[in-house]
């Protein structure tokens, strides 16, 4: 049968490469969109984590993806936090999305925000952050191609670099929180409160005071990455995941199922010769799901392939955007692309094995 199948795809090798160009295409759609929604959210996670802070305070309904946060705190309310027992160190921080570099800017008051675990350090120019001051890290510094005094515009406001940082802080670009809230029109407004409990304190009891003070808000813990992900209430990302796989299985479904039902059309008589000769409807069956998988089988590997590429290019092009792919996404992958070219091939399968080989035979 393996024979029959391989020589069958072989007869037919321009549908066949579009049948496999297809699918492929549906992997690529899934492993993309799904590598860069799953690598912009697992770069936010990492790098809220290295921040090294204990807790973090947001308004009622935030999500930890501060993009979709607004300026929702009073700044004053860090000194407040201060005096709650066993907390170190609080940081006000307003964030605000920058459409211009695809990233956040994170309006800072330095001196508080120092006093974090994962602090600005410093690999070039000074560690200033006052009136039109900026720093930002160092991949940010090489794709733009800046350095210490160099300009750069921010939000339509021109900074001038002071320093550059290492890779890794929350975000790439720090700006004085006092600029950004004038910029903003939010005066005294902040997005977040990183939270630091102090060495001797215990953190259990640091959460149950914060949550009991301050019920109205949402308090977020650090310390484990679960709690993290539990909080990233992105607006419809399961509705956007869903819709990518669903469009991709479609593609591959609906390709799939136009070629065999047209292969199934012009072997009208090799199958009647089959039935002729023997063949159960469960052997014809059986061939055409074969040949589907085989085809969806050559898809995927060849839409692997291309993401790897695609992959690679984004990153080259964007090195602050993220493309994630791990083995668990490629499985996925693999597997929906096989279910959606194999789906396809039932309905003409089933006609296949339908058919009268007295009629079969008799057709031109």
């Amino acid at each position: 049968m393996e024979s029959l199948i391989t020589a069958n795809i072989r007869s037919r090798p321009t549908r066949t490469f579009i049948s496999v160009l297809a699918v492929a295409l549906g992997v690529v759609l899934m492993l993309i969109i799904g590598g860069i929604t799953s690598g912009t959210l697992n770069d936010y996670v990492g790098r809220t984590m290295g921040v090294g802070a204990d807790f973090i305070l947001q308004a009622s309904g935030s999500s930890v993806l501060y993009a979709f946060s607004g300026a929702a705190l009073p700044a004053k309310l860090a000194n407040k936090l201060l005096e709650v027992p066993g907390i170190y160190a609080v940081a006000p921080v307003l964030a605000k999305f920058n459409a211009a570099d695809f990233g956040l800017v994170f309006g800072i008051d330095l001196e508080s925000y120092d006093k974090l675990p994962g602090r600005l350090q410093i690999i070039s120019g000074t560690e200033s952050l006052k009136d039109d001051e900026v720093i930002v890290d160092d991949l940010f510094a090489k794709s733009h191609k800046v350095g210490p005094g160099s300009p750069l515009i921010i939000l339509n406001h021109k900074f001038t670099i002071s320093g550059i940082c290492r890779p890794g802080a929350v975000v790439r670009v720090f700006v004085p929180l006092k600029t950004l809230q004038e910029m903003n029109t939010t005066p005294s407004m902040a997005t977040i409160m990183f939270i630091k409990v102090a060495p001797d304190a215990s953190a259990e009891a640091v959460e149950k005071e914060l949550r009991s003070t301050y019920p109205d808000y949402t308090l977020t813990s650090t310390r484990d990455e679960a709690s993290l992900l539990s909080g990233t209430r992105m607006p419809m990302l399961k509705e956007f995941r869903f819709t990518v796989v669903l469009v991709s299985m479609l593609l591959s479904f609906m390709v799939i199922l136009l070629a065999m039902y047209t292969t199934i059309f012009e072997r009208t008589r090799e199958i009647g010769i089959l039935k002729s000769l023997g063949a159960s409807r469960r052997f014809i069956v059986i061939m055409i799901l074969k040949e589907s998988v085989m085809i969806s089988s050559l898809g995927v590997l060849l839409g692997i392939g291309i993401s790897e590429i695609i992959r690679k290019a984004i990153i080259a092009a964007f090195p602050t955007l993220q493309v994630a792919m791990a083995l668990g996404d490629v499985f996925n992958g693999c597997i929906l692309g096989l279910i959606g070219g194999t789906m396809g091939a039932l309905y003409p399968a089933y006609k296949a094995a339908r058919m009268d080989p007295v009629k079969a035979l008799s057709y031109e």
